[in-house]
């Protein structure tokens, strides 16, 4: 059905959908606001006889088959003349015939069109172009009224009619603009890291090239160095290699790494002078790269570093522990000079502290590298150590408490009574120095107990007391080791040398004088260092306290590039020392973190002798890799 009826304004006719009843619209006549109201349905019941009468009469007349046919008429066709726009009419029959223009001033030929044959109308017929029995949507629309069906968007006018236009849009709530940022910075954090990552990727590559190269090369001109230097010199070449491999942490290049620190500990197998117990120091301390945390263990990219008694293995399978790796490089030094032990025991104690692993230091430095008669000193060593990196540990404690408990005399245990004093314990086997000359041993003990109190001026004045140079040395070395400042006692070790030298006396270990070379050296004296070093008689411990000075300076001044005149080092292959190529190796290494240029830095090696080139190419290796770490 359709609504029909009339604008109440002006009485426009329309006939509308049945689903626009009750909707407002805007007539098209007078351009008034109307109602279309609601289709109306009249009842049969309440229509009169005569008008049922009627209405069916005219249904059986619609429905009629044959229906009553209209009067035909006179028809003409509509003639206008396409020359002067002349019109007139023409016969129905003289459609399609040619015929003169009855304007006397034109006179064109022109054609009468065909007629438009005209239809009955009758209800069975429709004028849609659709089937039959499809829905009629040819209905009038009125303006401003619009079918759901032909909804699209709405317009801005329509926006402004319904007073919509100053709708604000609700916000975005905080935490999703911190999502999608999150998500388009870890976008942009993928993307960088992906091409670090492939940037490092080459860079490993090129290095593990050149550290090949470097080894390849050596293997070839080892033999052109003295017979003495070749055991150290191979070994600092295989710990290069060694820890070049150990940084790339994979399993593969772990397994290499634990090769190249073990054919490392085997070259040093060979003699026992002082050097090569030098070098045998420095590559224990490298051992300690080796541990790692539980995790990297399960890994085999790290070892443990104790055995555990309940650990699950598989069968024949080997566990590797930086207890047993430590304990067979310690091996090689444990009949060397005491005061380099003790040294090497300060450092290690340090070093594993440091790491998290001061039961290591307590369990196995005493008895790896001391008789039973020399351990308490050293335990006690290494509990100082452990008390001065951590006053919190309980470990001092204990070790002091095993020593308390011994039965043992203690006198010849200085450290010992040092650590009774910082701990509170009391027991006292070496009386307090009084005026005057003091042994040995009082005066370690309680130098080490002031400088623990912050007692610096006291430490000093005690080590000054008069008595033997070697008992003064030691106690300045353990001052200038211990203090924040060791130049105050780095300068009164240079006097008591300088004044030892001048009367010939031998007293004083050559270790103690490499490490009052190493203090220096990392304090930024060089020109103690050169005094130091002058006093040194041994050769190759002297140039090997050189090079370890070129490292302990370079390390103190990262940003510093190093010079080669620093080392020098002798055209002759057959006169070239082992300090001497230590250096050269650190500063290469040094050089090439500072520039990152591997072409410049193997180009700066390359004029060295020829022996030395690897291990200046070691050294780049480890330096680009030191600067991408």
């Amino acid at each position: 059905m359709a609504i029909e009826f009339d604008c109440p304004h002006c009485q426009q006719h329309y006939r509308l959908k049945d689903e626009l009843a009750g909707k407002a619209a805007t007539c098209k006549g007078c351009r008034q606001k109307i109602v279309i109201p609601k289709p109306v349905t009249i009842p049969n019941d309440r229509l009169s006889p005569e008008l049922l009468a009627a209405r069916e009469a005219e249904a059986l007349a619609a429905l009629a088959d044959d229906a009553a046919k209209a009067e035909t008429k006179q028809r003409v066709i509509d003639v206008e003349c396409g020359y002067c726009g002349n019109k007139w009419t023409e016969p129905l029959t003289r459609a399609g015939k040619n015929t003169l223009c009855p304007n006397p001033e034109c006179r064109q030929r022109i054609k009468i069109p065909e007629a438009k044959a005209e239809e009955t109308l009758d209800w069975r017929q429709t004028r849609t172009k659709g089937p039959s029995l499809a829905k009629d949507n040819q209905l009038q629309k009125l303006e401003g009224v619009q079918d759901a069906a032909e909804v699209v968007n709405v317009s801005h006018t329509a926006l402004k009619e319904a007073d919509a236009t100053g709708i604000e849009l609700e916000p975005r709530p905080l935490k999703q603009k911190v999502m999608f940022a999150l998500i388009a910075l870890g976008l942009v954090g993928g993307l960088v890291l992906g091409v670090l990552q492939l940037t490092r990727s080459r860079t490993e590559k090129v290095e593990d090239r050149l550290m090949q190269e470097a080894v390849a090369e050596f293997a070839k001109e080892a033999d052109a160095l003295p017979k003495d230097e070749k055991p150290l010199l191979t070994a600092v070449m295989h710990a290069a290699a060694g820890e070049h491999a150990l940084r790339h942490n994979t399993k593969e290049k772990f397994k290499e790494a634990m090769d190249q620190y073990a054919k490392a500990r085997e070259a040093l197998r060979v003699g026992t002078s002082p050097a090569r117990n030098a070098a045998c120091a420095e590559l224990a301390l490298a051992f300690l790269a080796l541990g790692g945390t539980e995790q990297e263990a399960r890994d085999q990219v790290r070892i443990r570093w104790m055995p555990e008694a309940n650990l699950k293995t598989r069968p024949n399978e080997r566990v590797f522990t930086i207890f047993e790796e430590l304990q067979k490089t310690l091996d090689l030094v444990a009949g060397a000079d005491p005061e380099f032990r003790t040294h090497l025991a300060r450092r290690l104690a340090r070093e594993l502290t440091a790491r998290g692993q001061p039961v290591v230091a307590v369990e196995l430095i005493p008895v790896a590298l001391f008789s039973p008669a020399e351990q308490p000193e050293v335990k006690a060593v290494v509990a100082l150590e452990i008390y001065r990196a951590d006053k919190g540990s309980g470990l001092p404690r204990k070790v002091a408490d095993e020593l308390k408990s011994r039965t043992a005399d203690l006198s010849r245990s200085p450290s010992a009574q040092t650590l009774f004093h910082v701990l509170g314990i009391e027991k006292q086997f070496l009386a307090p120095p009084g005026q005057g000359t003091v042994v040995d041993s009082t005066r370690m003990a309680y130098t080490g107990k002031y400088l623990l109190e912050g007692k610096t001026d006291e430490a000093l004045e005690l080590a000054r007391r008069p008595g033997l140079a070697a008992g003064q040395v030691r106690a300045f070395l353990l001052c200038a080791d211990w203090s924040s400042d060791p130049t105050s006692a780095l300068n009164e070790a240079d006097a008591v040398l300088s004044a030892a030298a001048g009367k010939k006396d031998g007293s004083v270990s050559p270790y103690n004088v490499l490490r009052l070379t190493q203090i220096a050296a990392a304090a930024g004296k060089p020109e103690l260092v050169k005094k130091f070093t002058a006093l040194l008689a041994d050769e190759a411990l002297k140039a090997w306290a050189t090079g370890d000075a070129v490292r302990l300076r370079l390390a103190a001044a990262p940003r510093e590039k190093g010079d080669d005149a620093w080392a020098e080092v002798p055209d002759d292959a057959r006169k070239i020392r082992a300090g001497q190529v230590w250096a050269r190796f650190w500063l290469a290494r040094q050089n090439a973190r500072i520039s990152g240029s591997r072409a410049d830095s193997v180009r700066a090696v390359s004029g060295w002798p020829t022996p030395i080139v690897p291990f200046g190419k070691a050294g780049v290796a480890l330096g680009i890799q030191d600067g991408a770490k």
